[in-house]
């Protein structure tokens, strides 16, 4: 699946196409599991019209959902590369998470970039 450049915008996310492209290649040769993903979507729309408070129990499990795809993402790799490189014990103790991200992204971007000046050094 192909992302456009605006998605909130241009990507029709509400088209059945969309829908087939996740969720075919996960339950096209297991029936138990297509069952399980349409009792979650029938408990999501049950709970959506029965008011308010459905609402938020939809919202949290679609939260939920968002928090434990997460760790597929190529952002997690990215992040977990972050993270690792922000425990090394030359790296300075820092409070404010968002300062130690920065400092860890200029530590990695300078690591890539050494390593790719040494990969084209090594091709010559």
């Amino acid at each position: 699946m192909e992302p456009v450049h605006n998605e909130t915008k241009e990507w029709k996310w509400l088209s059945d196409q969309v829908w087939l492209d996740v969720l075919e290649p996960m339950l096209h040769e297991d029936p138990a599991l297509a069952d399980r993903a349409a009792r979650l979507w029938h408990y999501l729309l049950v709970e959506i019209e029965s008011g308010p408070d459905g609402v938020t129990n939809a919202a949290v499990c679609l939260e939920n959902a968002l928090r434990l795809t997460f760790p597929f993402t190529t952002t997690y790799q990215a992040c977990m590369m972050l993270f690792q490189e922000s425990l090394g014990d030359d790296f300075p103790a820092q409070k404010d998470s968002l300062a130690m991200l920065s400092e860890a992204i200029v530590r990695v971007e300078a690591a890539l970039k050494r390593a790719a000046r040494s990969h084209r050094n090594k091709r010559r």
